[in-house]
Order: C-alpha cells, then sequence, then structure tokens
C-alpha cells in the first residue's frame, strides 16, 4: 500500500534524534529505534489490536515502547485506523489490524526462542552437566 499520511520515514529519523544512541527498553529489551519512546506515563498500556476506531474494548497489554512499535507497524503497514464507511470496510481494516499486530507479536516470540536456544548452548558450553539436573527435565 502506497498511502503513506504519517510520513514513515520523517517519523523514524524523529524517534532516533529522539532517543539517542543505545536506547533499551527495560521491560523487554527492544532496542529499535523504530519502536522506542521516552518513559513519561505508566510503563504499561493497552493496545487496540483492531483498531480503537474498529474495536475499542479488544486490547492487549503491552509496555509503552512495544505499544509504540505494535502501532508503528499498523500504519507502516497501511491499516486503516480511522472509522470506515461500511461494515465491509470495518471488517477489512480489522483484519489488517489483527494481522499487522500479529506479525508483531510473533517476530517477538521468534526472538524470545532465539534469545532461549542461546541461553541453552550457553549452559552446554560452560555448564554441561546441567541436563542432569532435576530442575531441567518436564
Amino acid at each position: 500500500m502506497s498511502n503513506d499520511p504519517m510520513n514513515a520515514a520523517r517519523r523514524k529519523n524523529r524517534q532516533r534524534q529522539r532517543l539517542g544512541a543505545d536506547a533499551i527498553c527495560v521491560m523487554c529489551g527492544q532496542t529499535n529505534p523504530d519502536a522506542l519512546m521516552r518513559i513519561h506515563r505508566s510503563l504499561l498500556e493497552r493496545h487496540h489490536v483492531f483498531g480503537v476506531a474498529h474495536e475499542p474494548n479488544e486490547t492487549v497489554i503491552v509496555c509503552r515502547n512495544c505499544h509504540a512499535g505494535l502501532s508503528a507497524a499498523q500504519q507502516d503497514d497501511g491499516v486503516p485506523l480511522t472509522s470506515q464507511a461500511t461494515l465491509l470496510e470495518r471488517g477489512i481494516a480489522m483484519v489488517a489490524a489483527a494481522g499487522s499486530s500479529l506479525n508483531q507479536i510473533g517476530n517477538a516470540f521468534l526472538e524470545w526462542a532465539d534469545r532461549a536456544h542461546d541461553l541453552v548452548r550457553g549452559l552446554d558450553q560452560d555448564l554441561a552437566e546441567w541436563r542432569r539436573k532435576p530442575w531441567s527435565r518436564p
């Protein structure tokens, strides 16, 4: 979709300038400057998975930085986040919003799995006996 009402490149550049080098989310470890924002209020927020204009009660709880990433992804994906003229267009917008959110959440799960695999490799390398401990078994 070629619609870019938020001027994504300019928005991303402003975020990088505002945060400076080495910015990181203290809650989830997010380091992508396109998704980070300074914390001034609560650390947790509600993200409207389908868009607040479409389903205001359907939310998930995320940290402010993850919320910024989810919202930016919806904008980058061209999701219509304003009220739509017809029920069909509203449904299409909701599916697009949910797909964008689920894609971001899925990527986060894959990243956590990669980190967990790195931890296992480190344990195998430095503490090979960990696998024989009773607490390591399901």
